[in-house]
């Protein structure tokens, strides 16, 4: 027995038998060995709650925890771990009690939440080499730091706003966003705004709301209230209104295009005669956004319908969301040909009560579903009676170069100024106003009876500053002459008509223009032409008094700040502008997508200025001179009406396309309105490549220059348009279409108008109001 015993039997040896007492009877001692080998089982180590069945005993009676499973005995659970929203510190986790180590010192390996170790700092964050990154943040940590583990469940118990099995998600803050509007991601938020992209870290756990028209607010709670003008800002007949408009196009389209003229849109006219034999016919319907982005849609009309059935229809729509007698339609030259039937229809539309930065008017020409409800029938030959589907139907806005808007940043008249636009003529030929200013931009300079030398003298004062810098400021007047030729920073004025140059039979009418803008700058001719004149960009209509209207805000016209060139080396612009140094455009009539030289966005480092989405910019008709080559006197015709104020909704690189090699398509930005003139023309770069590696482009576009190779790259076609943001963080504005009219408290969609004021939007001024 003792020897299958040999912990009992050594026992026994040390005890009563080794005094000499007499040994106990058989059945005793095996009874005493029984007892004492069960006692020797119990003194074997064991774990701490046998590790609750999540673990393994190992040495040291220490448990070593299943995946997801923690604390001493293994009884709690881990929860998800996510994307942290916030970055902690863990603190001193291997107490050492002195200074924290470093993100570079992993400490705790082989823990139960951090098997492979982690930091006491911040947590280090590298790529996939191993190197470390910097400007980075959101590693991984349970309950994205966000919330606090249930160690029971293994569930987060997510702080308020934050939801998710990690609280991963930076919840709405109405999941319903109050049954007004949709609960989306950062990135579907920002490809529902005009195709945007979103890739930051949190592009899909942040989420917002999006409201339905008419309702605003972080969870959709506030309604908006009805817009209209304030009838202060028309306190005299030298103010008026930018209107919304557009223009209306129907038309067939000869694809063979050899017998009849091309039309604005480059596609062959349709204009009736006999060998085309074709009418415009059916039906289509205007669909109308009002100041909320709430849609609209007329009655069918006929394709035909003239001015009188339209205006109809559009005054007839629910809830008179367009007021009668509010919509102004214009017939551009009837096309009735030799036959009984129209086949062009095009009219234009000013909407003189639905103000503001209205969405532009569509047309549903599918009233069928897929199939078009407009088309065309043929009438002689072998077209008889045939019907064609290629009827282009187009709303052309701003085609007139005027749009609505909600915030005037040009309120300021300059008083005792009123002048006349004269076209710029060919120095040449002896007359006034040098070639050289024409390659400069300028189309016309101030002139008429009333602007003699005290007139300049007042313009120049109320010009001031243009780039942002007083201290360089010149003469008595205070202000930058803004040469375009010379400075990256021109002035920017409105020129509008003056209330003697508005007045009709029944008074002073306003004309729903308020003016363009262009850009003015003051010199002289270099050709001949010695006489200083303020000259402008785009050409105004000329022999009409106009008032000038001023601004605070800075102009910039965007070129490479590296070139030696612009405000970064001379901010006085007292040098000649490096027309290699400019970043110029191209784009189609009509479109709202703007083709760069450059990269515009603000991720380039190499310009005096960036684009970001909400910047104002300015896209004057002033072609960049390329390798002396000068713009012709007759192009001045093409630059009336293109002085319009764009906000950029997107601004986009592409990848390298088959034809980048050919033509520049890379970069872009988008503008929130149509342009509505033609800026497609191009020219070869120019410009080495090398030279481009020079001037502070960044690494990936130096690199990809140097593979395309000189040749390539000078003979790369780039646009020839000027580029000008327009900066109002410091201009003067006066937001005069607004909720109640800028003169009343919007509470829950209705109006609490201030004493004086009264209407459904306090657009309307009374002494009894109260």
């Amino acid at each position: 027995q003792n020897e299958a015993l040999p912990g009992a039997a050594a026992y026994i040896s040390g005890s009563r038998c080794a005094l000499g007492h007499p040994a106990s009877a058989p059945e005793d001692g095996r009874m005493k060995l029984i007892v004492l080998a069960l006692a020797a089982g119990t003194a074997v180590a064991e774990c701490p709650n046998a590790c609750s069945g999540h673990g393994s005993c190992g040495a040291f009676d220490e448990c070593a925890c299943f995946p997801n499973w923690q604390e001493a005995d293994c009884s709690g659970r881990t929860c998800p771990f996510a994307a942290a929203h916030v970055d902690t510190p863990k603190g001193d986790l291997d107490g050492s009690a002195d200074a924290l180590s470093g993100t570079s010192t992993t400490v705790i390996a082989g823990s139960t939440v951090y098997p492979h170790g982690t930091t006491e700092q911040y947590p280090l964050m590298v790529d996939s080499a191993g190197g470390s990154l910097t400007n980075t943040g959101h590693a991984y940590a349970e309950c994205g730091n966000k919330g606090i583990c249930d160690r029971k469940s293994g569930e987060c118990d997510c702080f308020p706003g934050y939801s998710g099995a990690g609280c991963q998600k930076a919840a709405c803050g109405d999941a319903t966003c109050s049954g007004h509007g949709v609960c989306m991601s950062a990135q579907d938020l920002a490809a529902a705004d005009h195709g945007n992209v979103y890739n930051l870290w949190d592009s899909e756990v942040t989420m917002g709301c999006k409201c339905e028209p008419g309702y605003s607010g972080p969870t959709c709670e506030s309604k908006m209230c009805k817009h209209g003008l304030d009838p202060l800002y028309i306190d005299d007949d030298y103010m008026t209104i930018r209107a919304p408009t557009a223009r209306v196009l129907l038309q067939y389209v000869n694809v063979t295009g050899n017998l009849e003229a091309m039309d604005e849109l480059g596609n062959a006219d349709a204009d009736g005669d006999l060998s085309t034999g074709l009418s415009i016919t059916g039906t289509y319907a205007i669909k109308f956004y009002d100041a909320f982005g709430e849609d609209y849609q007329t009655d069918p009309l006929a394709a035909t319908a003239g001015c009188i059935e339209i205006k109809a229809a559009l005054e007839s729509m629910a809830n008179d969301i367009v007021p009668a007698g509010s919509v102004i339609c214009s017939e551009i030259t009837p096309n009735v040909g030799s036959l009984t039937a129209r086949n062009k229809v095009e009219y234009d539309l000013t909407f003189t009560e639905n103000l503001g930065d209205l969405k532009p008017i569509e047309i549903n020409a599918n009233l069928d579903g897929t199939r078009p409800s407009v088309y065309a029938i043929g009438h002689s030959g072998t077209d008889d009676n045939k019907v064609k589907f290629d009827v282009d139907v187009k709303v052309l806005a701003n085609a007139r170069g005027i749009s609505g808007e909600n915030i005037d940043y040009f309120p300021t008249m300059c008083d005792g100024v009123t002048l006349q636009a004269t076209a710029v003529a060919d120095a040449g030929a002896g007359n006034s106003g040098g070639s050289s200013e024409v390659e400069a931009g300028g189309f016309a300079y101030a002139s008429g009876t009333g602007f003699d030398a005290a007139a300049v003298k007042l313009l120049k004062a109320c010009l001031g500053d243009a780039d942002g810098d007083a201290s360089n400021n010149l003469e008595v007047y205070n202000w930058d002459y803004g040469l375009t030729n010379t400075t990256w920073h021109p002035h920017v004025v409105k020129l509008t008509k003056t209330p003697t140059a508005r007045e009709d039979a029944s008074g002073v009418a306003d004309d729903y223009d308020a003016g363009k803008y262009y850009l003015a700058y003051y010199g002289a001719g270099k050709e001949g032409d010695a006489t200083e004149r303020f000259y402008f960009s785009g050409l105004p209509e000329v022999g009409v008094d106009m008032s000038v209207f001023t601004t605070d805000g800075t102009a910039t016209v965007l070129a490479n700040r590296t070139s030696g060139q612009g405000r970064d080396s001379n901010p006085s612009g007292n040098i000649d502008r490096d027309v290699t140094a400019s970043v110029t455009a191209r784009f189609a009539k009509y479109s709202t997508t703007v083709y760069t030289s450059a990269d515009v966005s603000c991720d380039s480092n190499h310009l005096n200025a960036c684009l970001n989405k909400g910047d104002k910019v300015l896209l004057p008709y002033m072609p960049v001179a390329q390798d002396g080559v000068k713009v012709s006197v007759a192009d001045a015709a093409a630059s009336a009406n293109t002085g319009n104020l764009y906000t950029v909704v997107k601004v986009g690189v592409d990848a390298p396309s088959a034809s980048t090699g050919t033509t520049e398509d890379r970069f872009y930005f988008v503008v929130d309105k149509a342009i509505n003139w033609d800026g497609s023309a191009t020219a070869a770069r120019s410009t080495s490549s090398s030279s481009l590696t020079d001037n502070g482009l960044n690494a990936v576009e130096a690199a990809w220059l140097s593979k395309l190779g000189d040749s390539a790259t000078v003979s790369q076609l780039i646009g020839l348009q000027t580029i000008v943001k327009f900066d109002t963080s410091t201009a003067e504005s006066y937001e005069y279409v607004a909720q109640c009219s800028g003169r009343g408290l919007c509470n829950e969609g209705n109006c609490e108008c201030f004493a004086g004021y009264t209407g459904d939007n306090c657009n309307l001024q009374s002494a009894l109001a109260s």
